[in-house]
């Protein structure tokens, strides 16, 4: 906590009138975090807890992000159309916020709860991932200047690596203290109704942030504007080099997802409280990392600090492999310290790719085209890790396919680091 005390008493922007928007996006971040940590902690915990099978867990990631496939597209065309850029994200926000309460029921709904499961985690953490495709053209639309973008993500995002610690910690801790499924899943349940609470909360703080409307138009957005505006992309060299190279970049960082989570509990013998530890310990390493990377940028640009984000990623496979051929004792503990420190050098990833996609996109339809790309990241995260999960099947589902999948990983990993150091280096020239 004093980390981020001390950056709100000395940063330089507080003292002016950027110093309301930083504090206000430090807010939503903090509960945005705080939901996510859930999700991401405890949504595999949830449907392990009512027996899902590997393949149900493959699932969790796809059903989610297929749903934001689903409504990326019509959430940019109604935000081109909307005079406040302000006002779907609210609204997002707030229908999620009833969505948890429901999500949070799922176990009493009987002998068909897996359905309700799917069905309203699409309705949680799939209408999240829209939101996220808002935020970044609205945070583009509040934060107009290009060099305070930087300094303003990066205090936003100070915080969200604080409460990204404790989150888990708190609810690993609670659920390592139940003996029963059913005692876990009532843990979870007060968990997901916090987050329901957590959500209206975030869209009364995003109605206070100060945005201009949009200057009114002799006509609304359409699809032919939506046209233009892809066909205006499409020709800019600029959005097509970063659009194909991050692209490359998420296909290899998603298809281990749902691998992961089945390497830590079914080859570690990780506990729910040992991954609450992992996922603390990395967002203290990212938590410290923040503000170097944020200088970084400044510095040498983010194309730069982004190449440290990959490497960490390409060195996440090792730790399995090696955790594979040491004694199971000594997995767990070896495992949380590699995956903490090749962690830390990831805080720079979402600081990096969200400013370079401001940078590259045209401005024209804006809202659309985040919402296009996003389409297009979001079912790469739907059926890579699902992927994963057949590929490990088809080779036998066991420790050597594990080992031989997490091998085919790092090389692909290790690829996209060479073509982003290509890139940096082509445009440095």
């Amino acid at each position: 906590m004093q980390p981020m005390l001390r950056a709100i008493k000395r940063h330089p922007l507080l003292s002016t009138g950027q110093g309301r928007v930083m504090l206000l996006f430090a807010l939503e971040g903090v509960l945005i975090q705080y939901i996510s940590s859930i999700n991401g902690f405890g949504n595999n915990l949830y449907a392990t807890n009512m027996g899902a099978s590997d393949v149900q867990i493959g699932l969790v990631q796809t059903v989610a992000n297929m749903t934001a496939v689903l409504l990326l597209l019509p959430s940019g065309l109604i935000g081109e159309r909307l005079r406040s850029p302000r006002t779907l994200p609210v609204f997002t926000l707030a229908l999620m916020g009833v969505m948890y309460f429901f999500y949070g029921s799922v176990p009493a709904m009987g002998e068909g709860r897996m359905t309700f499961f799917f069905v309203f985690l699409a309705l949680t953490s799939g209408l999240l991932a829209v939101y996220n495709a808002q935020w970044q053209s609205f945070f583009g639309d509040v934060v107009e200047n290009p060099r305070k973008r930087n300094d303003v993500y990066a205090f936003r995002n100070r915080f969200m690596f604080f409460i990204g610690t404790c989150t888990p910690l708190l609810c690993g801790a609670a659920m390592s203290a139940c003996a029963q499924s059913a005692e876990k899943l009532g843990v979870l349940r007060v968990f997901y109704y916090s987050c329901g609470a957590a959500m209206l909360i975030a869209a009364l703080i995003l109605r206070r942030m100060p945005v201009s409307d949009r200057p009114r138009a002799e006509k609304r957005f359409s699809l032919a504007d939506a046209k233009a505006a892809l066909s205006e992309a499409a020709h800019s060299r600029t959005f097509r080099s970063f659009f194909f190279c991050i692209l490359f970049f998420y296909l290899s960082w998603h298809i281990d997802w749902s691998m992961w989570f089945i390497a830590q509990t079914q080859y570690c013998g990780m506990t729910e409280l040992s991954m609450s530890v992992l996922n603390a310990l990395s967002c203290v390493g990212q938590l410290l990392t923040i503000g170097l990377f944020a200088r970084l940028n400044q510095k040498r640009g983010v194309g730069f600090s982004f190449l440290f984000g990959i490497a960490g990623l390409v060195l996440c496979p090792f730790t399995v492999c090696l955790c594979l051929v040491l004694p199971m004792a000594m997995r767990p503990a070896v495992f949380i310290l590699m995956v903490a420190i090749f962690s830390a050098p990831q805080s720079c990833i979402n600081l990096c790719v969200v400013q370079m996609l401001l940078t590259s996109l045209p401005e024209r339809g804006r809202s659309f085209l985040v919402s296009l790309y996003t389409v297009v990241i979001t079912l790469s995260n739907s059926l890579l890790p699902l992927l994963g999960v057949h590929l490990y099947t088809f080779l036998g589902a066991n420790a050597r396919a594990l080992f031989a999948l997490n091998v085919g990983v790092f090389l692909w990993r290790a690829c996209s680091l060479l073509i982003f150091v290509a890139r940096y280096r082509r445009e440095r020239a």
